[in-house]
């Protein structure tokens, strides 16, 4: 894969950047070309390496904005103020050719650099991150910078001040160098300790850049202040060569790093920085005593600072746990609370799918108490689908989905079923590998249930509107038979001159049976329309069926002699919950429909029986039975063959459509058995239990509850 275009900037930069601090170095230690080259070298050289340092700062900061950019101009100012102090250090040497007077107007640009590279190296983070506070970031910064004093003062650093030759103005600005490089150095650890991300790279190159420059400036402190410092410098002048490319390639380091603050915490290395520069203290001190340096009253002092500071920054950072302590156990305290009294219930899977903890809720869902479901496994709990739902939970642990979800059915420790709508998602580990799945459960049986009911109700809708299209077309067929009759016998009347009287009459007589059969017609529409209307409208209490046939056939038997009606009923039929004037309404309709289909010699037999869950009553006839295409739908198409057909208006089945409506609305059915060339079979089923008022009555009814 190609590298981008600023990784290739950076890298082509870095190799010519080692080759010529490499080059550089060389020629220091071998002197080419001689005295006033090796010194012109060492000018030019110190002065093109700022150079190119600011120029890639101010190119880094004219491509950034915010923060970045003022970070960038300060350095690149601190860059150019530096360059600006070697030219006028090279001008004394190389044009000139004298030696530079100490102190110069050289160290003006040179100290300069100082205020401006901590300024710019501050601007890269405006504030501390992970749980340090701001106060706490610069007890750091004391503790790093009494940390470098100390090893800059076995280093060299009390050489300085003790025994350094010169004004007292040369021996100000010869302690300065190094002191402006602890500063800065100190500025950049900070700096790196609250960096994230890109910002680290560059920053340990701006780290190691001034560096450099330290040790050049503390090597040019020493040898200036102990009069050792030559005509041609020293090798270690190849510090400030060396630090400002680096500067430069932290300038070029490729990033698309913006200044917004990294609220992320910090890595354990950054967190260490401060405890690095104590243990180069200790080291230093350490090698100061082996190799004979005394430990003087500045030393003394500064140990016994570093030792305060550190207390006090143990001292905070214990205040500061335990404040984030109490914090966090309050916090998981609210979470539990939370958690426990969630109205929805929450659960903790494994990868193994074994419930691992569970709120109060969960248990009350499953119908177990909660400690009987830690260990359990979670898809016990489901009706079935145990394969899909295994599936969704492997899409999680793949990181195919973010979130899963179902709508099941789950089976209580007591038996009972529920369904409950879950949601689940996985937690992961540093690695990316999924830890546990977290999991919600909601109660939804109570939706489940109007769902279904609006399911059936909608089932039922479609079966009335059916019904009544079915209705119309039947009931225009029967209007257009009685309409037929009326309209021929009334056009012959008026057609034919002469008529006989007989003839008439019965033509009038017709007519009259036409007319009344429409009025029937229009009455059992009615009639039906109620029934319907009337929807649940029952007067439901305890029924004696076998009392209500026996009183119908009664009643039936006083208008009708003819044909014979019998009755088979069983005498343990149990008492259901019904209306009776309803019921008897069923029965009623049922036995004039046998009747009417039956001969003149034929026989009705009324029976009842015990069934399971119910009672079923049956009406037998002798008639001619049903036509071959006669739906159980009891009133489409639904003209019964009388046993004389001729010139005789045939019936709807309108009563049979009411006597169904009556049935079903008491939780039964109805239908007809066509028994051929000797009748039909009517029954209808009434429920010991009724299906909406879930009534059930004993078998011993008080009498006057019986119809």
């Amino acid at each position: 894969m190609p590298r981008p275009p600023q990784a290739r900037v950076f890298a082509t930069a870095a190799v010519i950047a080692a080759l010529a601090s490499a080059a550089f170095v060389l020629c220091l230690l071998f002197q080419v070309g001689g005295t006033n080259a090796t010194v012109a070298v060492d000018d030019i050289g110190e002065t093109v390496a700022a150079l190119a340092a600011a120029v890639a700062c101010g190119l880094a900061a004219k491509r950034s904005a915010g923060r970045l950019r003022l970070a960038w101009t300060l350095l690149a100012a601190s860059a150019a103020a530096w360059t600006a102090g070697e030219i006028v250090w090279s001008v004394y040497e190389v044009a000139l050719g004298v030696v530079v007077p100490l102190p110069a107007a050289a160290d003006v640009g040179f100290l300069a650099a100082v205020p401006l590279a901590v300024a710019g190296i501050l601007a890269f983070s405006s504030a501390p991150r992970g749980t340090s506070r701001r106060w706490r970031v610069w007890l750091d910064g004391l503790i790093i910078a009494v940390s470098l004093l100390i090893v800059g003062w076995v280093a060299g650093l009390d050489t300085v001040v003790t025994d350094g030759a010169g004004s007292l103005l040369q021996r100000g600005v010869d302690l300065a160098y190094p002191l402006g490089d602890i500063v800065v150095c100190t500025v950049l650890v900070l700096a790196i300790r609250r960096a994230s991300g890109q910002q680290k790279g560059r920053l340990m190159l701006l780290l190691g850049g001034l560096g450099a420059n330290a040790l050049a400036d503390s090597a040019f402190a020493y040898l200036t202040a102990t009069g050792t410092y030559g005509e041609i410098g020293s090798v270690l002048d190849a510090g400030w060569v060396v630090g400002y490319l680096m500067v430069a390639l932290a300038a070029l380091w490729p990033s698309t790093q913006t200044d917004a603050v990294d609220r992320a915490p910090i890595d354990i290395w950054q967190l260490a920085l401060p405890w690095i520069a104590v243990l180069a203290a200790g080291i230093a001190a350490l090698a100061g005593a082996l190799h004979g340096h005394p430990f003087d009253l500045f030393m003394s002092v500064l140990a016994g600072v570093l030792l305060i500071l550190l207390m006090l920054s143990q001292f905070f950072a214990h205040k500061d746990s335990l404040a984030i302590l109490t914090r966090t156990r309050n916090m998981q305290a609210t979470l539990s609370e939370v958690i426990g009294e969630a109205p929805v219930g929450v659960i903790r899977v494994g990868t193994d799918m074994r419930i691992a903890s569970a709120n109060p809720r969960y248990g009350e869902l499953v119908g177990s108490p909660v400690e009987a479901c830690i260990g359990a496994n979670l898809t016990d709990i489901f009706a079935d689908h145990q394969s899909s739902r295994l599936e969704k939970f492997r899409l999680l642990a793949q990181g195919a989905a973010k979130t899963v979800d179902g709508d099941d059915e789950v089976v209580r420790k007591d038996g009972t079923t529920a369904w409950l709508h879950w949601k689940a998602t996985a937690v992961h580990t540093a690695s990316d590998s999924v830890e546990y799945f977290i999991a919600m459960l909601d109660d939804t049986t109570a939706r489940h249930t109007a769902e279904e009911a609006a399911a059936a109700n909608l089932m039922q809708l479609e079966r009335l509107n059916q019904l009544k299209s079915d209705f119309l077309r039947t009931t225009r067929h029967e209007f257009r038979s009685a309409l037929v009759g009326i309209q021929g016998f009334s056009e012959l009347i008026r057609d034919v001159e002469h008529l006989d009287p007989t003839e008439v009459k019965e033509f009038a007589a017709d007519i009259y049976d036409g007319a009344r059969k429409l009025d029937e017609m229009i009455e059992e529409m009615l009639s039906l329309d109620r029934a319907e209307a009337a929807g649940t409208l029952l007067s439901l209490s305890p029924t004696d069926v076998n009392a209500v046939i026996t009183s119908t056939v009664e009643k039936i038997r006083a208008e009708r002699e003819l044909p014979v009606l019998c009755l088979d009923l069983n005498p343990d039929l149990p008492i259901v919950p019904a209306d009776p004037a309803k019921t008897r309404e069923v029965v009623e309709t049922l036995v004039h429909n046998a009747i009417r289909f039956s001969p003149d010699d034929g026989q009705v037999v009324i029976s009842s029986r015990v069934q399971q869950g119910g009672i079923v009553v049956t009406v037998k006839d002798q008639g001619v039975g049903l036509r071959a295409d006669f739906d159980n739908g009891l009133y489409r198409q639904g003209d019964l063959h009388a046993n004389n057909p001729i010139r005789k208006v045939v019936g709807t089945g309108l009563g049979l459509a009411i006597a169904r409506q009556i049935v079903e609305l008491h939780g039964g059915r109805i239908w007809v058995d066509r028994i051929d060339g000797v009748g039909s079979h009517f029954h209808f089923t009434l429920p010991i239990r009724h299906p909406t008022l879930d009534l059930e009555l004993a078998r011993t009814a008080h009498p006057d509850q019986r119809a």
